[in-house]
C-alpha cells in the first residue's frame, strides 16, 4: 500500500471517529420527553404559589424569557389582572400533553366552584434540565348538552 493510500485511509477513520463523537453528543444533549406528571408538577406549584400570593416562588417556575420579559412585580399585576383563574379557582384538570424536543404544550381546566370552566394552553420550554413555563393562552370552550366540554 502506497504512502498516499494509507494517509487517506486513516483519515477516513479518524473522520468516521469525529462524525460519530458529534453524533453521540448531540444524541445526549437531547432533552428526554417529560413524563406528564413533570408538566403536573410544574402547573401545580406554579398554582400553589398563586393561591398563596407567593409571586417571587410562582416567578421562579417561569422561564428565562418570562423573566426577561417582565420584573416580578409586572409578572404579579399580569396575573392578578389577566389570569384571575390562576389564583382562585378550587379545581383544575390537565388535558391533552404534546411535546417535541425541548418544547411541551399542556392543556389546563380551570373550574370555578359555580361549574364555569375556562382552559388554558401552557407552553414549556427546558432550562438546565428544568422544564419552566414559556407561556399562558387562553383557550375558547365550547359546551354541548350530549358531551360536556370541548375545546
Amino acid at each position: 500500500m502506497t504512502r498516499i493510500a494509507k494517509s487517506f485511509l486513516l483519515l477516513c477513520v479518524f473522520s468516521l471517529w469525529a462524525a460519530a463523537l458529534i453524533v453521540t453528543h448531540q444524541l445526549a444533549r437531547e432533552t428526554p420527553a417529560p413524563a406528564p406528571r413533570e408538566l403536573y408538577s410544574v402547573v401545580g406549584n406554579q398554582l400553589s404559589a398563586f393561591r398563596a400570593a407567593d409571586f417571587s416562588r410562582a416567578y421562579r417556575n417561569a422561564s428565562s424569557r418570562v423573566q426577561q420579559k417582565f420584573s416580578l412585580s409586572q409578572f404579579e399585576r399580569m396575573i392578578r389582572h389577566n389570569f384571575v383563574e390562576l389564583t382562585e379557582t378550587p379545581r383544575v384538570e390537565f388535558g391533552f400533553v404534546q411535546t417535541e424536543g425541548e418544547s411541551a404544550i399542556l392543556q389546563v381546566f380551570f373550574f370555578a366552584g359555580s361549574g364555569a370552566a375556562r382552559a388554558f394552553l401552557y407552553t414549556f420550554v427546558v432550562e438546565d434540565g428544568v422544564w419552566k413555563i414559556e407561556g399562558i393562552e387562553p383557550m375558547p370552550i365550547l359546551r354541548s348538552r350530549q358531551t360536556g366540554l370541548h375545546v
